[in-house]
């Protein structure tokens, strides 16, 4: 009979949607190359009327770093996050380095927070080689 409080909480837990329109980090698109600086880009997907002025994107501290097993590289610091927004109104979160990024892999964890919630998204971004 211990299970049916645990039961019962997950029932009402799956049942019930956490948050509706929830904002999100959609997938990473990199326009760069080894060797270059980081240029990428990651749709922000969800957001309701008049949260994009309120979005705080910031690389996540150390400590979720380690939480989540993502190396905390030098080159993490680099990094810089910018939420921006098309003239169509399509809301993108832009990374970018200004110095050359010469690991072919980078792993971030970007963290994500809006009116309504926060979120901490994890991106590995795989750099080719230039043509």
């Amino acid at each position: 009979m211990r299970s049916l409080p645990r039961y019962l909480a997950c029932l009402i837990a799956f049942a019930f949607p956490i948050s509706l329109g929830a904002a999100g980090l959609g997938p990473i698109r990199v326009s760069s190359y080894l060797g270059q600086p980081l240029v990428a880009e990651a749709e922000i997907t969800s957001l309701q009327p008049k949260e994009f002025e309120s979005i705080i994107v910031r690389m996540a501290p150390l400590e979720n770093f380690k939480a989540a097993n993502v190396p905390y590289t030098p080159l993490v610091r680099q990094v810089r996050l910018e939420p921006v927004k098309r003239a169509d109104g399509t809301a993108l979160l832009r990374i970018t380095t200004v110095s050359a990024v010469n690991e072919p892999s980078l792993e971030l964890l970007v963290d994500f927070n809006w009116p309504n919630g926060r979120l901490l998204q994890k991106y590995s971004i795989l750099l080719d080689p230039a043509r």
